[in-house]
């Protein structure tokens, strides 16, 4: 298998940091948080490297502006072959870099919904959406280059064994989540089908329009039944208690519950005043404050942005 070239790109790897979260069993997990490509993102992008006895996989590397960073930490963890690279969906600041990164390992080969697969091999729509929702942010995470079509990996199992994958649509119709097993140890790769869960008490559904709630609560329900021993999340958290999981299905069901009485006493209630509103009534939402400064300006962005998808699914009975 080939291996890497130091790669050249915009961002330095200084803040960029490994932390080790498991080693047991002949299985490691990493951690791997790179730099944020704007203020307020720091502890926000984070691909997840898993190294077993069969193989490394790596879980959504981020976007190609963070990948020099991603290949630095990759050698700074031994890592000169990758076997698997797993996208729980394809948005930029999840998968915007992944040709990029086969470039540096061309014998890994990559696993995503199929129906990604022609965005992925052809990503002009997909760059033109980011650069429409996120403006400037886009340009900052970098543009999206084709993925060779032999990169995809057309059917599992591969060649780790103990790896399924499941359907977790919600936060995107083609987001899909990974659990790996071995033995006793369940390690669930929730993307953002869980929500974003930032450690201590805070969580906050990740609920862009369009949203259905029936189809997010029910991949959250398949989640949970997985009984995980470690969750991965998308942005940013570990944690060894499933409870979280609970957590953010009972907060999907509040959510939904509170905003559906606001709407009833103000039909064209704002997005900030439902926003005031629900950090009354969600005591998981109260721990945005901590953060203070732009990583709260960027979590209030996220937030809205949620309760969106949440007042339009109500408006529209879906």
């Amino acid at each position: 298998m080939t291996k890497p070239t130091k790669p050249t790109g915009q961002i330095s790897c200084e803040k960029g940091y490994a932390t080790e979260l498991l080693d047991i069993e002949g299985v490691s997990l990493h951690r791997l948080t790179l730099p944020p490509p704007a203020p307020g993102f720091e502890d926000f992008i984070t691909p997840w490297l898993l190294k077993t006895r069969h193989g490394t996989l790596l879980v959504d590397p981020g976007p190609a502006a963070t990948i020099p960073c991603l290949a630095e930490l990759l050698k700074d963890q031994g890592v000169d072959e990758l076997d698997l690279v797993l996208l729980t969906h394809i948005h930029i600041d999840h998968s915007g870099g992944i040709a990029d990164l086969i470039s540096l390992f061309p014998g890994a080969k990559v696993v995503s919904h199929p129906r990604s697969f022609r965005h992925l091999t052809d990503p002009a729509r997909l760059w033109e959406s980011s650069q429409k929702v996120l403006g400037d942010l886009a340009n900052r995470y970098g543009p999206i280059k084709p993925l060779p079509e032999d990169a995809l990996l057309q059917d599992l199992p591969g060649p780790i064994p103990g790896l399924e994958v499941i359907a977790t649509p919600g936060h995107s119709s083609h987001h899909q989540s990974y659990v790996f097993t071995n033995q006793d140890m369940k390690i669930l790769f929730a993307g953002e089908a869980a929500g974003v869960y930032l450690g201590g008490s805070y969580i906050r559904p990740a609920t862009p329009p369009r949203f259905f709630f029936d189809v997010a609560y029910g991949s959250l329900q398949k989640l949970m039944a997985v009984g995980p021993t470690a969750t991965c999340y998308g942005h940013f958290g570990f944690t060894h208690n499933p409870g979280w999981l609970n957590k953010a299905a009972e907060q999907l069901v509040l959510w939904r519950e509170a905003l559906a009485e606001l709407i009833d006493t103000k039909p064209d209630v704002a997005v900030e005043q439902a926003l005031t509103y629900l950090e009354q009534k969600d005591p998981y939402l109260k721990g945005r404050h901590r953060f203070g400064g732009q990583i709260a300006s960027r979590e209030r962005y996220f937030i809205q942005n949620s309760i969106k998808g949440f007042l339009q699914a109500l408006k529209e009975g879906t």
